[in-house]
């Protein structure tokens, strides 16, 4: 008997204690995604904040799949289709008459239909190797749109 109600204490003392011991563990563990999210919030600095928000998921989901961590895009492909077509459904501010272009026009174009294109493929099943391949894509059409609109901002 006394046995059963060292080994319950014993069970309720780790029971309680773990949530606490593992919300603690995940605050003061750094985030390996945090040194990356703040050079994209400086690299992206430009008046454009429909551009500036595709580029902050985009960034998030290039970075890890250039390094062949597809996870994030497949977590976040339709928020990445959604910024995507909010900033072709946007214009940019007149202080980038450059983005003006029917260049830069083609390349938002392309990339809300091609992020779109990867989202559905996302549910279809597709394989790493094109989705790689198929962001890859996305992200050199955005650079053209990009350092058509005058680079990475002030």
């Amino acid at each position: 008997m006394a046995k059963r109600v060292l080994t319950t204490a014993v069970l309720s003392c780790i029971l309680t204690a773990t949530p606490a011991l593992l919300h603690a563990q995940e605050t003061s563990r750094p985030r390996p995604d945090s040194a990356a999210s703040s050079a994209m919030e400086s690299h992206m600095m430009g008046p454009w904040k429909e551009m500036n928000a595709f580029h902050k998921v985009l960034g998030a989901t290039w970075h890890p799949a250039s390094k062949q961590d597809l996870v994030p895009l497949r977590v976040r492909a339709n928020e990445l289709k959604a910024a995507a077509d909010a900033w072709a459904a946007s214009r940019a501010p007149e202080s980038l008459a450059s983005c003006a272009s029917e260049e830069v026009k083609a390349a938002i174009t392309k990339v809300a239909k091609d992020t779109r294109g990867i989202a559905a493929m996302i549910v279809a099943g597709a394989d790493d190797t094109w989705l790689a391949a198929s962001l890859k894509g996305v992200h050199d059409t955005f650079e053209v749109a990009e350092k058509a609109c005058g680079g990475h901002g002030p």
